[in-house]
């Protein structure tokens, strides 16, 4: 079964248009992170982590964010592009 994941994923890399694949190389980076970062999840409980969930806590309290309709005018948002 891995063997076919992996043949598919390579198919959908060669027709992916070529701006594409720096998207695709960020989402394996995050996976990568993500798997070692939460096999053990001490690091939340770290001074630190609490003081940023905190925050962030506030920041939703107080109406603090943004919505987005799609992640593209997610992507545009955080790379300073306008996205009407």
């Amino acid at each position: 079964m891995e063997q076919a994941n992996k043949e598919i994923i390579i198919k959908a890399l060669d027709e992916l248009p070529e701006g594409r694949l720096a998207e695709v190389l960020d989402f394996i980076g995050y996976l990568r992170w993500r798997d070692q970062e939460f096999e053990d999840q001490s690091w939340f409980w770290t001074d630190e982590w609490q003081q940023r969930y905190l925050e962030a806590k506030e920041d939703l309290a107080q109406g603090k964010y943004k919505e987005f309709e799609n992640v593209e005018d997610l992507i545009r948002d955080l790379k300073g592009q306008d996205v009407s």
